[in-house]
């Protein structure tokens, strides 16, 4: 028996409805990338206008790249964290969609 078949008044009905999964779109914006590019072509401009100097330029890519890397790192992580608990949470939802159903 599916838990859209359940009575309003079931005690089991909030806990298997609220165990939908939900499936998400990726998270990764875009507007990161863009920041970043358009970092680094505003670090480019002052190293070429001699703003910074070449080691100043370099330590400060390699930060900017950094962050940018961490960010894309936690965002895919977070996906796939966040997939996982999906395909669990629905996986109990089935479980006790058919425990309920047998005790009926």
């Amino acid at each position: 028996m599916s838990a859209t078949h359940l009575r309003g008044n079931d005690p089991l009905t909030p806990l298997l409805m609220g165990a939908q999964p939900t499936f998400r779109a990726p998270k990764r914006s875009h507007t990161h990338i863009e920041g970043f590019n358009n970092l680094v072509k505003y670090l480019v401009r002052l190293w070429r206008d001699g703003t910074l100097d070449d080691d100043d330029f370099g330590e400060l890519v390699k930060m900017v790249s950094a962050v940018f890397i961490e960010a894309e790192i936690s965002n895919r992580v977070e996906n796939i964290l966040d997939g996982a608990v999906d395909k669990q949470l629905f996986s109990i939802e089935k479980q006790l969609s058919k425990s309920y159903g047998e005790l009926r």
